[in-house]
């Protein structure tokens, strides 16, 4: 990535991962909520067409709201990318397996109005696919990101939500 997208994390295992790589002001970790991070997403990219703006979520929280693709795809904000770690399973609530292996999230981002739609399978996949929509004038974009089932020890987020969300605001207020 560039430096000066904004991401927005989803809860569990994802924010504590991004926190622990990559800790930024511009980085929104949810916290404990399944689901809405996609939203916090879609709205910042329909108010901020200049910003880059980057979901990274699980298959499983994307499975919880599958509706939310449709919103964002029939609003198509042309800044929004949105990546799916699919490793089919809830790696943050003890590994319960997902219906991910059925259910072909690309295609229902593509049939729900995303505009580019990838699928990486490897680090150069991943690597060409996050060149294309970082660059692309089209969108929204989805890059379904199949990983391995596993998990490394990562530290819990340290800051409270409301920490979160303040720095995050006037992370966004300094740079507009």
């Amino acid at each position: 990535l560039k430096g000066d997208e904004l991401l927005i994390s989803a809860n569990g295992k994802i924010s504590r991962e991004l926190f622990s790589i990559k800790e930024s002001p511009l980085n929104f970790y949810m916290l404990g909520s399944m689901d809405w991070h996609h939203q916090l997403g879609f709205g910042l990219a329909y108010n901020l067409p200049n910003r880059k703006i980057v979901v990274i979520d699980g298959d499983g929280n994307i499975l919880m709201n599958l509706g939310s693709l449709a919103t964002i795809g029939h609003f198509s904000p042309k800044n929004l990318i949105h990546f799916v770690l699919d490793n089919e399973m809830h790696a943050s609530t003890g590994g319960q397996p997902t219906v991910s292996n059925t259910v072909r999230l690309e295609e229902v981002a593509r049939a729900t109005g995303f505009r580019v739609v990838r699928n990486a399978h490897s680090s150069e996949d991943l690597l060409v696919a996050v060149k294309e929509v970082l660059n692309t004038e089209e969108g929204p974009s989805f890059v379904l990101v199949k990983i391995e089932k596993g998990e490394r020890e990562v530290p819990r987020v340290s800051y409270e939500p409301t920490h979160i969300k303040n720095r995050f605001k006037e992370a966004i207020a300094n740079r507009e």
